[in-house]
């Protein structure tokens, strides 16, 4: 490592641990204690959150690359933020919209940041991978050693259902899965910048630990989400937009289209369900809500846990006890309306398109090309996670993270601030 890299790389490394857990690693489950008010806010993951920006932003100011930060964030980033505030202050509960939205903001510019303290590709994947390679461990650790904190069971105050499902470091099997690929990319990045023996050691554990979190979703998305990747470093411009719309469009189709549309309905009828859980129902109590308010939605991640939801709902359904939509599009419809899910698509998926079509042409090297392959990746499967979770635009989630960082990384990458 380079000078500079000395002095950030440890707490970068502790910052990706910090984020990817939410500051909860091994959280209990056993106390009622999560079934307090989920309004409340965690004063130990806000003033976490707020030291490591402050942390990177004095790094990246010691760097002198404040202004590739503010280039970064410059035009999209302020308009998307200006909006969902403009729709919280209009909402339901403003105080607790802006309040979540305040922490969307500051898990952003830790993203956008974190690039930034690197100058070396190298250094950047080996923290990297060191981080990823001790969450792993520290999954099945807990698992050995805590099984009431790493793996769901009878004893769980809520969820009883998933007893025996893994869960590791993380507070939710839904947690551990969606990472647990990630962890899996990164082993990839790895066995192909040639540490092998890490890459492959990083990869077996990644894939048993998803296996035992039975997501199967994350499962789903792997493979589609990696020769998606594999597939747009080869094709042309055209043809890459067309197999991403495919991809992200398509999923999100056979799901909420069923729900949206009638007649797909009936001919969804007849395969097995493709939310695998009931969605459906959470799905159609959240269109029916945003058809309500299409332009400024109820305001930021406050519809499902202050109320909201029981004035839309029928008597009795069950939909309106659930905490997230299972479903980014329809949760950023329900935070600032149509115009609110335009922005994230634009902040999302169109520009990054045309970063990646900006960078293919610039590639030198198996290595670049396999940060890439690693960023896209990441990229599509948070995106195709959208028709499944509540993943999209969703504060300090860490799979969201992870995609904030792919998208910082093409950012910078695509303007050359970024060199492999």
């Amino acid at each position: 490592m380079n000078p500079a890299t000395r002095l950030s790389g440890p707490f970068v490394f502790l910052a990706l641990l910090t984020l990817w857990t939410q500051a909860q690693p091994f959280a209990s489950l056993s106390s009622y204690g999560v079934l307090d008010d989920p309004t409340q806010s965690n004063p130990l993951r806000r003033n976490l959150t707020l030291l490591i920006l402050a942390l990177f932003l004095a790094l990246v100011w010691r760097a002198g690359r404040l202004g590739q930060l503010r280039r970064a964030m410059g035009g999209l980033v302020p308009v998307l933020f200006a909006w969902f505030a403009c729709c919280a202050l209009l909402g339901a509960a403003p105080g607790l919209a802006l309040n979540r939205l305040a922490l969307a903001g500051i898990t952003l510019a830790i993203a956008f940041c974190l690039p930034l303290l690197f100058t070396r590709l190298s250094d950047f994947v080996l923290v990297l991978g060191l981080a990823a390679s001790l969450a792993v461990v520290l999954s099945f650790l807990g698992a050995l050693f805590v099984p009431d904190l790493a793996i769901h069971s009878l004893r769980d105050a809520v969820e009883q259902g998933l007893a025996g499902d893994w869960r590791g470091m993380f507070r939710h099997k839904n947690d551990l899965a969606p990472m647990s690929v990630h962890f899996l990319f990164v082993g990839l990045l790895l066995w192909q910048m040639r540490w092998r023996l890490w890459g492959a050691a990083l990869m077996a554990g990644a894939s048993v630990l998803l296996l035992l979190s039975g997501g199967k979703t994350s499962a789903l998305l792997l493979v589609p989400a990696l020769f998606g990747a594999m597939a747009l470093l080869r094709l042309g411009k055209s043809t890459s937009v067309f197999l991403v719309v495919l991809l992200v469009g398509g999923l999100a189709l056979i799901t909420l289209g069923g729900v949206a549309f009638a007649p797909l309905s009936a001919l969804l009828a007849h395969l097995p369900d493709p939310s695998f859980t009931g969605r459906t129902d959470i799905w159609r109590l959240g269109l029916e809500a945003a058809a309500a308010r299409p332009l400024t939605g109820y305001g930021y991640a406050v519809f499902w846990d202050t109320g909201v939801t029981y004035a839309v709902a029928g008597s009795g359904d069950t939909a309106a006890q659930v905490s997230h939509a299972h479903n980014g599009f329809v949760e950023n419809v329900l935070a600032a309306g149509l115009p609110g899910l335009a922005l994230v698509l634009t902040f999302t998926l169109f520009a990054p398109l045309r970063q990646i079509a900006a960078i293919r042409p610039r590639l030198v090297g198996a290595e670049a090309r396999a940060f890439l392959q690693f960023l896209i990746a990441s990229w599509l499967f948070v995106l195709m996670s959208a028709s499944l979770e509540s993943v999209l635009f969703n504060r300090g989630d860490s799979i969201w993270f992870t995609g904030l960082l792919a998208l910082a990384c093409l950012r910078y990458w695509s303007e050359a601030d970024l060199r492999p």
